[in-house]
């Protein structure tokens, strides 16, 4: 059993303008903490997570929004 966290930003382009944020270049933080077990050959993982989203002030709205998120994986070595 492995317990991790995880950190991670990166960039992202939205076609849509919402009343938050303007379409075009942002970018997304998250924040994550995961638990992983190997049964088997199986992993299975699960990472219950935060994502900000924003635009550094690159556009004219740049409100950003959050987002919790819960991630399920099942991984199989091929």
């Amino acid at each position: 059993m492995s317990i991790y966290v995880l950190g991670s930003i990166g960039p992202l382009i939205t076609d849509t303008e919402t009343e938050r944020m303007s379409s075009g270049f942002s970018f997304a933080d998250v924040v994550a903490m995961g638990i992983s077990n190997k049964i088997n050959r199986f992993t299975i993982d699960f990472r219950p997570s935060l994502r900000h989203v924003f635009n550094a002030g690159i556009q004219s709205k740049n409100s950003g929004y959050n987002t919790k998120n819960i991630e399920f994986g099942i991984y199989y070595p091929l």
